[in-house]
């Protein structure tokens, strides 16, 4: 896990930079382990500048020193629908503690979680993001809920040997056993492949998505609870949802399909499976609307 570090106030954010000044303009010239994190227009990458309208909508502290790297300008779970994310959560699985979020990104649903649920775990492969998502959950005030793992999933979830699940990385005073329990749920939004993934005329094939293909990813997750939310593209294709649910949960297994908005724009499916996360619940009720 990488240290903690102090980020002074104010501050230039970059990887393996903390700084006072202004950097000079030899220092912007930098390679991408050292991209500048906290933006203002100016210094957001031109490919990026379509989004910084939007910048409220994902984090609304955005202010207050948000850190994001290009990649997650585009990719972060807007504020709004991470919010919704954690309170149906909340709503089906109202004793819940320990929560795990892969592939925490920026750690827009991880905060979110963070505010409701006791601890949670963000996982990433990436160290930049891994900071990202530690320095942002600072700004909200939750750091102290949340602890952090860099390392590659595919890796981290392969068995011992034996056959047994392999729990090194996870904090040991929050191991439990049985080891499919150890999180109450776990939420994933993995990598779809970038903005073109919204092709119309293409339906997105579920079982090739890289590096989590849907089947092998719900029995990894599986090793560690019984309780799955995942954020997938909006154009995925349903069937391939009812195969994946009955051949993982079993023939009479179902898995609840949610189309999640951002103000009035579709922004993607949460997909949940567990018997906990398809029972019934009264939207009108919980929410209000």
């Amino acid at each position: 896990m990488a240290e903690d570090r102090e980020y002074p106030e104010p501050y230039v954010g970059f990887i393996g930079k903390y700084q006072q000044e202004e950097p000079s303009a030899d220092e912007y010239q930098v390679e991408a382990q050292d991209e500048l994190l906290m933006h203002n227009y100016t210094t957001l990458p031109d490919n990026c500048k379509k989004y910084w309208r939007k910048r409220y909508q994902l984090f609304s502290k955005f202010d207050e020193g948000v850190y994001m790297t290009s990649e997650l300008w585009y990719s972060v779970t807007p504020e709004s629908v991470a919010i919704f994310t954690a309170k149906l959560f909340k709503a089906l699985l109202p004793e819940a503690r320990q929560v795990l979020d892969i592939c925490c990104g920026g750690g827009g649903n991880s905060i979110q979680f963070a505010e409701i649920f006791e601890s949670v775990g963000a996982v990433d492969i990436n160290e930049i993001n891994e900071q990202c998502t530690r320095h942002n959950a600072a700004i909200y005030g939750v750091e102290d809920k949340l602890w952090s793992f860099i390392g590659d999933w595919n890796e981290i979830s392969c068995p011992h040997d034996d056959g047994s699940v392999y729990m090194d990385w996870i904090p040991e005073n929050l191991r439990k056993n049985p080891s499919n329990t150890t999180f109450d749920f776990i939420f994933a939004s993995p990598p779809w492949g970038g903005p073109s993934y919204t092709k119309k005329s293409q339906e997105f094939d579920l079982y090739s998505m890289e590096p989590f293909p849907l089947d092998s990813f719900l029995s990894q997750v599986l090793q560690y609870s019984r309780n799955i939310g995942l954020f997938l593209p909006r154009n995925l294709n349903l069937e391939q949802i009812s195969e994946v649910t009955r051949e993982i949960f079993g023939d009479e297994a179902q898995c609840r399909v949610i189309t999640v908005y951002n103000d009035t724009h579709p922004v993607g499916i949460l997909a949940l499976f567990g018997k906990d996360l398809t029972r019934d619940l009264d939207y009108d009720e919980i929410f209000g609307e």
